[in-house]
């Protein structure tokens, strides 16, 4: 008989700690200081809208960044669409294929190019191109520094109008 009440009774403060254990976690928490399952939840929720507010954030710079480079892109592109006053003739070559090989060339060593189609019929490969005559020398300088320049260089003036229209 004694057995029988103290497993009724063991038993009935065991169920007693553990409903009273689950339940009191948070007060038990609370008065040590430490953080309530609610302030977790919180601390959770607040951790899961900065990591969001960070991919957002990094999506907008990814689309800023390719905004911008398309906006250069097409500035780069009307600016080489319009021809300038002066060249620096890289080269002039009677075949497309000649002229494509060294354009190729130019542009690997940072060139920006233009090919005129001289009435000629040469197809003559000029680097940058500028309105005034210094920044030209200087591409030249800058072809002949890499050893890209050919031995008789020269300045084309797009107003002695030897190319086809453009």
């Amino acid at each position: 008989m004694k057995m029988h009440s103290f497993c009724t009774v063991f038993s009935a403060v065991l169920l007693l700690v553990l409903v009273t254990g689950f339940t009191a976690c948070d007060r038990v928490r609370a008065s040590l200081g430490k953080p309530t399952s609610a302030d977790l939840a919180l601390l959770r929720q607040a951790k899961e809208a900065r990591e969001q507010a960070e991919r957002d954030s990094l999506e907008a710079v990814r689309a800023e960044a390719a905004r911008l480079a398309a906006e250069q892109a097409a500035r780069d592109s009307a600016a080489a669409a319009a021809p300038r006053r002066y060249y620096a003739v890289a080269g002039a070559f009677k075949g497309e294929e000649g002229a494509k090989i060294y354009v190729d060339k130019l542009r690997e060593s940072g060139f920006r190019t233009r090919v005129f189609d001289f009435k000629s019929g040469l197809k003559v490969v000029c680097v940058e191109g500028s309105d005034t005559l210094s920044a030209v020398r200087r591409d030249m300088a800058s072809l002949k520094r890499l050893g890209i320049a050919p031995s008789d260089p020269w300045i084309y003036d797009t107003n002695k109008k030897l190319h086809k229209d453009l």
